[in-house]
């Protein structure tokens, strides 16, 4: 059987009575949508629409048009069978299709938006603009309240403002007109319309602006019944005894828990529906008002829609079995840490509660009626702020498990603002996975905080005390236990104490520990094996690697023993790399700086004469010098330096075969390997075999050159052969350079390479996509025959032929196999951690491949440290540098562009070239240019990259800049010297925010 509904006659004002049928918009047997116009109505004031809210078909009789209609007498009706177009003869029909009357023609209406998905009804809290204002696209018309939050309610078309307006505390269904606009000042009108808490006109007047000192009741709106999905395969409850209920609602009864017997239906003829059971299932407010009520003499006031949802909330926390665990934290670092990096200690805290739950999940998850958890990896934590009015605000933090702190910082910063005003979007407050809130800054010792419905646990932070800063966190027992919520705090604390590893790694951190990966900074725990060992830690090799790592653990107290292959610290770097190469190129620098004197007014210098006996003593000084100094620091830090090869006999011996007297071994806790990288010679004919003679040298051995050559021949053109390239021509040689690839210095920025390249074709020889045939002769009569791309061969003839063919770790005779350390190709397989496949054995340097850079290394090596003191610590090449000595010399760092944008970021660059640079055009070096790269999205910088005299100088802001995660704004703002090349900085930094805000507006 077939269901009415009357259509009556609305009542627009308490003067109306009755209203006069002017025109029927449907007609019988039409299909009707919620908010159709069915029909217009003249009353007492104008023409107004009749708009139903409720779905189904119109169905006669229909008043007639020209009919006057008391209010509150049927107009029509609705069904809900299609074809049913009028009622039955007699039938009454006491239902009722909820209707309201709006003014015919008003214009467009501005209905109460939908702010979340719970929200049925908002209250009007003030009006921005009046009757007759002008309104443009984006305006703030009005302000409205939920049962969340204080929101704007911003419209997006032109006119002017129009009533009938409901007045400040009116209560408006979620889609109903709030006012109107109209595209005519003339057409505008000042009527006020006061709607009660039950949606029904109780007058309408003029508009007045309330007075200032009389603010309006707000009444509360109504949440609407949560969403509830039926899902899965929960077989349905019977149906109640001598009842109707839809298989639906008994689906959802039957996974609710909800009992139909006595549920009141609400379907056609009683028939229990799915809202019905939703209703069932308690809500906060309902909870809350279940409660036995205890009188309180005084005249109370109403309370406001975000004071009742915190007292509904607070009652429902009842249902939640709760329990408390406190740990006491040292947050000394962290907040020295976030003052570094210019966050707030509160972003730092959320971003390391989100770091330490990467390893514990559970606590970002909620329990659902009916035995049910909701498994959720997005940690969108609620953090406590209190509002201007005094109340408590917890705005949200999205997606911290994935944001560095810099972005967490700046939503934070609008957060904060609109909290402290209650003028959060709904995305922004509901639904919290974790929230924190630190009365501790209101001088509270200790204190527990309350979950509610949705969150399994809360974190209350209370002030700093004798023993550290309680950190007390109250969980949900129907999720967590207590090991859960412990070893959580555990690694909270761990975390919290040592926070330079997960604030430099920004998201990396939580990723790898998401992903399962071998180590994670989350929670760091110090892999030395206890053991009644001869040292707790040996290290292989004594170049910046392992040397750094050394000094780092002695530091800490660490019994270490560093074998090295050499009577003194330094490896490849202080013996035949970074430090005897510089020496030469400073001698090469003085030579070529000669060129610009005359330029600035000084005659006479323009003929220097090379020493290169000098030359050779002053190198060999720096060298013994610094390899005496670093010897000496060493031993005065209680590490054994120990002469001699290492090699493992078994997962804890070393075996050490010194330069004299037997082998011998010793017992180790943990390990790292630091043994650097040879030069490495492609099988060229006749290249290995003049290795013995000297015709050919690598840059291992070109430091026995007893004479500057006149004539060299150089294979490969990476940053070793362009330095010795550009030396060796300033000392007088005749140079060609031959490259396998297109093009030389493949690694370096492209643009910077090119403009380099250019630059060096002036000086030397190049020749790339080359083949090298042969090399032969004897030293001071090499022969280098090659051939170019189109197969044409010559022969180069010159005095030494230097193999700058890079550089490849040989592992094969420190016996890997018998500690289980993995390789990747010629490399040892190292994570972030520089840890091996054996995770008490670490790898750092040039072994483990990657950049083979002396600072690389060092920094690997600290890297190693950290983990095995247990303090979690990764290296992240990503914001790793590198010069190469060139004249202009290049450097690099960070990312590219399109190192950037190939691991999904968004990045822009601005340059600047040094030929506008003051104090370049005064020394006379204007050749290069400076490149800024930055996250568009954020505005972090997150490369740098040069080609200028002294980039080598320059390059250390650059390493800050990417090293801090400054952004644009920050560096646009700093005040640098003047004349200096550091200005370019700031100028860059400016040009690029610059051009960000003008691509932004079109």
């Amino acid at each position: 059987m077939s269901q009415h509904y009357a259509i009556t006659m609305p009542q627009l004002s308490d003067t109306m009575t009755e209203g006069v049928v002017v025109t029927w918009e449907k007609q019988p047997g039409d299909k009707v949508e919620r908010g159709d116009i069915v029909a217009t109505v003249e009353t007492d004031k104008a023409i107004m629409d009749v708009e139903v809210f409720k779905a189904g078909y119109l169905a006669g009789p229909l008043a007639d048009v020209g009919a006057t209609i008391a209010v509150g007498a049927a107009l029509g009706y609705i069904t809900d069978t299609a074809g049913d177009v009028a009622i039955a003869a007699g039938e009454v029909v006491e239902e009722q299709a909820q209707t309201e009357m709006i003014p015919h023609h008003a214009g467009t209406p501005i209905v109460m938006p939908q702010l979340s998905d719970t929200m049925i009804e908002g209250v009007v809290v003030t009006w921005e603009k009046q009757p007759g204002d002008v309104i443009k696209r984006g305006d703030i018309v009005a302000t409205v309240e939920t049962d969340k939050a204080i929101m704007d309610v911003e419209v997006f078309q032109e006119g002017f403002l129009s009533g009938p307006i409901a007045d400040v505390g009116s209560v408006v269904e979620v889609g109903h007109p709030m006012a109107f606009i109209v595209d005519d000042v003339a057409k505008a009108n000042d009527t006020g319309v006061t709607i009660s808490a039950d949606h029904k006109v109780k007058n309408t007047h003029k508009v007045a602006p309330p007075a200032a000192d009389k603010p309006a009741h707000i009444p509360t709106p109504k949440a609407a019944p949560a969403h509830i999905s039926a899902a899965g395969n929960v077989p349905p409850v019977a149906r109640p005894a001598g009842r109707q209920a839809s298989p639906y609602a008994r689906k959802v009864a039957a996974q609710l828990g909800v009992n139909l017997t006595g549920l009141a239906g609400t379907g056609p003829s009683g028939v229990i529906v799915a809202a019905d059971v939703a209703r069932a299932r308690p809500s906060m407010q309902e909870v809350a008002h279940s409660l036995p009520q205890v009188d309180v003499p005084g005249q109370g006031r109403a309370m406001t829609s975000m004071e009742k949802a915190v007292s509904h909330a607070m009652t429902a926390s009842l249902t939640l079995p709760t329990f408390n665990v406190t740990v006491n934290i040292d947050t000394a670092a962290l907040t020295a840490a976030a003052k570094a990096k210019k966050v707030s200690v509160t972003v730092a805290i959320a971003k390391a509660c989100s770091v330490a739950m990467a390893k514990f999940p559970r606590m970002n998850w909620a329990y659902q009626p009916v035995d049910k958890l909701v498994e959720r990896s997005n940690h969108d934590f609620g953090v406590a702020v209190m509002s201007n009015d005094g109340g408590l605000v917890v705005p949200i933090l999205h997606g911290i498990e994935k944001k560095p702190l810099e972005a967490l910082q700046n939503d934070w910063t609008g957060l904060v603002e609109r909290a402290r005003v209650r003028k959060l979007a709904p995305a922004e407050y509901s639904n919290p996975t974790f929230t924190i809130s630190n009365m501790g800054m209101l001088g509270v010792s200790h204190f527990t905080a309350i979950p509610t419905p949705g969150i399994s646990a809360i974190l209350a932070i209370a002030a700093n005390g004798p023993q550290g800063t309680p950190f007390t966190i109250t969980g949900d027992h129907r999720v967590l236990n207590g090991a859960d919520v412990a070893l959580y705090l555990a690694t909270l604390k761990q975390t919290i104490e040592a926070p330079d590893a997960w604030m430099a790694g920004g998201t990396a951190v939580a990723a790898e520990a998401v992903t399962g990966q071998a180590a994670t900074v989350s929670a760091p725990v110090s892999p030395i094996p206890e053991g009644n060992w001869d040292f707790p830690v040996v290290i292989v090799g004594g170049g910046p690697g392992g040397e750094d790592c050394a000094r780092d653990l002695a530091d800490h107290g660490i019994k270490v023993m560093m074998v090295n292959n050499e009577p003194f610290p330094g490896g490849e770097c202080l013996w035949r790399g970074c430090i005897p190469s510089k020496a030469w190129r400073a001698a090469a620098d003085v030579i070529r700086n000669r060129a610009h004197d005359a330029e600035m007014g000084v005659d006479g210098t323009n003929a220097p004469t090379l020493n290169w006996a000098q030359v050779e003593k002053h190198r060999r000084w720096v060298q013994s010098s610094r390899g005496d100094m670093a010897l000496k620091a060493d031993k005065g830090m209680k590490i054994d330096v120990r002469e001699g090869y290492g090699e493992f006999a078994d997962a804890h011996t070393l075996k050490i075969t010194p330069v004299e007297g037997e082998p011998y071994t010793v017992s180790f806790g943990a390990a790292v390997i630091a043994t650097g990288a040879p030069a490495f010679v492609p099988p060229i004919p006749g290249a290995r075999e003049n290795l013995a003679t000297g015709g050919v040298v690598t840059s291992d051995t070109i430091w026995n050159l007893a004479t500057p050559p006149k004539k060299l021949g150089i294979v490969g053109g990476g940053v070793i052969g362009v330095e010795m390239a550009q030396i060796f021509r300033d000392f007088g040689t005749e140079v060609l350079m031959l490259e396998r690839n297109e093009r030389i210095l493949a690694e370096t920025e492209e643009e910077i390479a090119k403009q380099l390249i250019a630059l060096l074709e002036k000086e030397v020889t190049v020749l790339t996509s080359a083949s090298i045939n042969e090399v032969s002769g004897t030293p001071g009569a090499m022969k280098l025959r090659y051939a170019n791309k189109e197969g044409i061969e010559s022969v180069f003839d010159c005095d030494v032929v230097l193999m700058a063919t890079g550089k490849r770790p040989d592992t094969s005779k420190l016996n890997l196999d018998k500690i289980g350390v993995e390789l990747d190709g010629a490399a040892i397989k190292v994570n972030a951690r520089c840890q091996t496949s054996a995770p008490h054995i670490y790898a750092v340097g040039d072994v483990i491949g990657g950049y083979m850079l002396a600072h690389t290394a060092a920094t690997q090596g600290r890297v190693a440290a950290d983990n095995l003191l247990g303090h979690g610590s990764e290296y992240d090449q990503d914001k790793d540098c590198g010069v190469t000595f060139s004249r202009p010399q290049a450097g690099f760092v960070g990312l590219s562009v399109a190192q950037a944008k190939a691991k999904g970021i968004d990045a822009v660059e601005a340059k600047m070239p040094m030929s506008i640079d003051a104090k370049a055009m005064i020394t006379g070096e204007t050749e290069g240019m400076i490149k800024l790269v930055a996250d568009k999205a954020t505005g972090r910088i997150i490369g740098v990259h040069y080609l200028a005299d002294h980039t080598d100088t320059l390059i250390g802001i650059g390493v800050m800049m990417v090293a801090g995660e400054m952004t644009l704004t920050q560096v646009a703002k700093a005040i640098f010297p003047h004349p200096t090349q550091t200005e370019l900085f700031g100028e860059l930094a400016r040009r690029l925010l610059n051009r960000l805000r003008r691509t932004a507006k079109k």
